[in-house]
């Protein structure tokens, strides 16, 4: 997950520029992505675990987007910073590029996706051409792209310091 071993640093954010009934996005943030399973071409699956998930806003993500896709940007007590989404893009192997898929569990049948990722039981993987087949690949390269968005301000304590603490899990599978 590149060089900051999968940080996303959105730096000091003032309070004054948090609005008081709104939600406050932040800009998006990117971080390259590389799995390499050595020379043997497998098929593969990514499941993300959000580790704040009891932090959770709902809904704070707005438009096109489910409380599947939201992971919790931690707590200040009992009042909750906001969400964060993930998503794949530019994925590509040795020269080709890839496309996104999704399924609802291990089980399930894989679709096409918009890159999108939602939090674990669902799966995400790859394909060529653009079909519901799971491309067997040795390496893929890619770009994971995260956006914040802070709670809205009167939800917030803004006489102190709110950290951003989300924290999500990767996990690459062999399908």
């Amino acid at each position: 997950l590149g060089a900051t071993g999968g940080t996303v640093d959105y730096g000091t954010i003032n309070a004054s520029s948090i609005p008081l009934t709104s939600f406050y996005p932040l800009p998006e943030k990117s971080l390259p992505l590389s799995v390499n399973c050595g020379a043997a071409a497998a098929q593969m699956a990514l499941s993300v675990t959000d580790s704040q998930t009891n932090s959770v806003v709902r809904g704070i993500l707005g438009t096109g987007f489910t409380d599947n896709h939201n992971f919790g940007l931690g707590a200040v007590g009992t009042r909750n910073t906001g969400g964060y989404s993930i998503r794949l893009a530019t994925l590509t192997t040795v020269g080709a590029t890839l496309y996104p898929l999704r399924r609802t569990s291990s089980g399930g049948a894989w679709s096409t996706s918009d890159g999108k990722v939602e939090k674990s039981p669902y799966q995400h993987s790859w394909s060529r051409n653009n079909n519901t087949t799971p491309a067997a690949v040795s390496s893929v390269a890619g770009t994971l792209v995260v956006k914040a968005v802070i709670n809205r301000g009167d939800a917030l304590d803004l006489s102190r310091d709110i950290q951003l603490n989300g924290a999500a899990t990767l996990v690459v599978t062999r399908i």
